[in-house]
């Protein structure tokens, strides 16, 4: 979504208001021949060097009146000059006016305003300036539809603007070409970038790197990686490309390996590389590996930013290393929202509740502003302490005091909160409130809580639902069946066995995970055939003992 980005306010000078954006440019008082004598090479006449020498909105007063005086101010070519200026400045406003009163502005200050406000987000403006252009009769060129594509976040109107540059002849342009790739791919039109990427007679990094990122969107890893296999040379870009398109679709080990492979074929270290494979460590619980990696970033002497901190953070959490956590997380002089929702995630899950709640205060109290996330980590909070009365309050309060949307996971954990509770009534019937669609995820809450309170009549419908939206899930017959058996009801506990069946279930076996030398075992029960068994069955008695 395009972002608003306002001015600052109008600066003043002598007490004289500042003349933009009420002061257009006045009639010339002199016929049009005169302007010959404007200098045959302007980058050499001294209003260039009055331009140069700006370095605060105070001085833009005197350059436009001086550009006014001397008539320099119908000549693209300074116009251009100051417009940078006032960008430059943050002067978006004026710099709209001036190319609002330029007497015929060429396409080089068009493309100018376009870059401004691409860059800033603001996609609204960018598309109707790009209209105005069209309409003034100023024909864009191949540095316009860069701009324009980055704005675009339609499809159609997308393939409205491809169909103006293959009309005016730009397609070719290599920097056209890898604009278009990134909007189609911006808008999950893979099978479009790819039209235009095959298309291509050159290609570069940018063009490789940004289909990498597209098949990753849609889940495509299989694709992504073959076009990372056939690119001619890599950087850091595309390895961070393919490395955190892996981690998006929850294959930690893959993106760790290429983070290893990366690491021997020499290439730089990248915010992006390091951040994806700090997160890897966390959700494969590979603490060693994420101390390494922590040491790697001081090593090598990488800014430690607000990603790499907050990644740091979420990792030692979730590895149950909370005195790294807090240690890292107080160490940053710099902090997003991001930054203390991974902090209070990772006090929650660990059991530090009431910390978490601090923490939370904590942000509150210096005047962050939470997200939907924070209410998540919250709720989950109050979850693991049966903080039952706080839960409800939060999600009320959060909700209306900040403007947050409430969502699935939001739903799902107070259903979970309040089973947990043995108000099971109560969560189904905030199940039966939700203004969406409840998922497997509140159902399957609601399941597990009538389990443990022995609620059979709410298990069955709940199971019901659970079959339609997740009949593959082999975990919630067995709650179900578990039920039945425990009441001795052995002909509901084999029709619940024909209904697996039917849907073509197994039951999922148990499993656990051990990390021995920075790599993650799994064992699931029943199995004994593990090769390093021996070993992994003395780590887990140090454990035990």
């Amino acid at each position: 979504m395009a972002r608003h980005v306002s001015d600052s306010p109008p600066m003043e000078t002598s007490g004289a208001p500042y003349p933009f954006p009420h002061l257009s440019l006045p009639p010339s008082p002199l016929p049009s021949r005169q302007f010959k004598s404007l200098p045959p090479n302007p980058a050499n006449s001294p209003t260039i060097s009055l331009l140069a020498k700006a370095t605060h909105p105070s001085h833009l007063p005197q350059i436009h009146a001086h550009l006014v005086k001397t008539g320099a101010a119908r000549n693209n070519f300074y116009l251009s000059k100051l417009l940078s200026l006032l960008l430059r400045f943050r002067r978006l406003t004026d710099a709209r006016h001036l190319l609002d009163h330029a007497d015929r502005p060429n396409a080089l200050l068009w493309n100018t305003l376009l870059k401004a406000y691409a860059h800033d987000g603001l996609f609204f403006e960018a598309l109707s300036l790009y209209k105005q252009m069209l309409r003034s009769g100023v024909t864009p060129d191949f540095y316009t539809f860069p701009f324009v594509l980055k704005a675009c976040e339609v499809l159609s109107t997308g393939c409205a603007i491809h169909s103006s540059v293959v009309k005016l002849g730009v397609e070719s342009n290599l920097h056209v070409r890898n604009s278009l790739i990134a909007f189609y791919c911006k808008c999950f039109a893979v099978e479009l970038a790819q039209k235009v990427f095959d298309d291509m007679d050159e290609r570069d990094l940018v063009s490789y790197t940004s289909m990498i990122s597209g098949y990753a969107k849609v889940e495509d890893m299989e694709r992504a990686m073959l076009l990372f296999e056939a690119m001619p040379e890599r950087d850091f870009v595309s390895w961070g490309a393919i490395i955190s398109g892996f981690i998006q679709n929850g294959c930690p080990e893959e993106a760790l390996s290429l983070f290893r492979e990366m690491q021997l074929s020499g290439v730089p270290l990248s915010e992006v590389a390091i951040v994806s494979s700090i997160s890897s460590c966390a959700s494969l619980g590979l603490r060693s590996l994420g101390l390494w990696l922590h040491a790697l970033v001081v090593r090598h002497g990488l800014e430690m930013s607000v990603f790499v901190g907050t990644a740091l953070v979420d990792m030692y959490g979730k590895c149950g290393d909370l005195d790294n956590a807090r240690r890292m997380f107080r160490s940053m002089t710099e902090k997003s929202v991001a930054s203390w929702n991974a902090l209070i995630g990772g006090l929650s899950a660990n059991g530090c509740v009431e910390e978490a709640l601090l923490v939370f205060e904590e942000m509150i109290g210096m005047g962050i502003e939470p997200n939907s996330v924070t209410l998540s980590c919250i709720l989950s909070a109050c979850r693991h302490g049966g903080l039952v009365e706080k839960g409800q309050y939060y999600f009320e309060y959060l909700s209306k005091e900040y403007g947050i949307l409430l969502n699935l996971d939001h739903y799902g954990c107070m259903v979970d909160l309040l089973g947990r509770a043995g108000l099971v009534h109560e969560a189904y019937e905030m199940i039966c409130s939700m203004p969406m669609e409840p998922n497997e995820i509140a159902w399957g809450a609601l399941l597990g809580a009538c389990k443990v309170h022995k609620n059979l009549e709410l298990a069955e419908q709940a199971l019901k639902r659970l079959v339609e939206l997740d009949p593959r899930n082999g975990g919630n017959y067995v709650l179900l069946s578990n039920m039945y058996a425990e009441l001795g009801r052995w002909e509901d506990v084999e029709k619940v066995r024909v209904m697996m069946r039917g849907h073509g279930v197994e039951k999922t076996r148990g499993c656990s995970s051990i990390e021995v030398d920075s790599v993650v075992h799994e064992f699931n029960s029943g199995l004994q055939s593990h090769p390093n068994a021996s070993r992994n069955v003395q780590e887990v008695g140090k454990i035990v003992w």
